[in-house]
């Protein structure tokens, strides 16, 4: 699993990023809108997928075109929003790959473990809000200490 976490050089891993930074889009959607009846499978399902080093360019960019357009079912008025404010915008990975060293620790650490109970395939509702709660923190200019709860709550949901 560790080997996935590095910046990408690949386009494979380039996509496998982009597929990540629209999961967190997609969680990140979900706070101020409904979720629909596909919304919790299509994110273990782009996670799971995002977790595989195998997985194909191919792959994750048809994962990317569903969690793009299950984000669109969810906030449909984002994607023509005249003013977009950002807050289901896709993250760029980029920022996780530069961010200070105690900082990128925890994130990485953070997507290490929604790989984890993703491929659980969570029903819980305590484990699948870890599994938001993860993906929206990533987006988050927080430190360490602010990560450390969360990362916390999400390890006692793989035990």
């Amino acid at each position: 699993m560790q080997t996935l976490l590095f910046p990408p050089s690949t386009p494979a891993q380039q996509a496998r990023d982009a597929l990540l930074g629209a999961l967190i889009g997609l969680a990140r959607a979900t706070t101020s809108e409904p979720k629909t009846a596909d919304t919790d499978d299509v994110l273990c399902a782009g996670l799971r997928l995002a977790a595989r080093p195998d997985a194909e360019e191919a792959a994750l960019h048809r994962m990317l075109d569903i969690v793009h357009t299950e984000k669109h079912r969810v906030a449909p008025n984002c994607a023509t929003c005249a003013m977009p404010c950002g807050n289901t915008a896709d993250y760029d990975l980029s920022r996780l790959w530069t961010a200070a060293e105690p900082v990128r620790s925890c994130k990485l650490q953070l997507l290490q473990n929604l790989f984890l109970l993703a491929g659980q395939r969570p029903h819980s509702p305590d484990a699948v809000f870890a599994l938001y709660q993860s993906l929206f923190s990533l987006a988050e200019d927080w430190d360490e200490m602010q990560l450390a709860p969360v990362l916390q709550n999400l390890t006692r949901q793989l035990s």
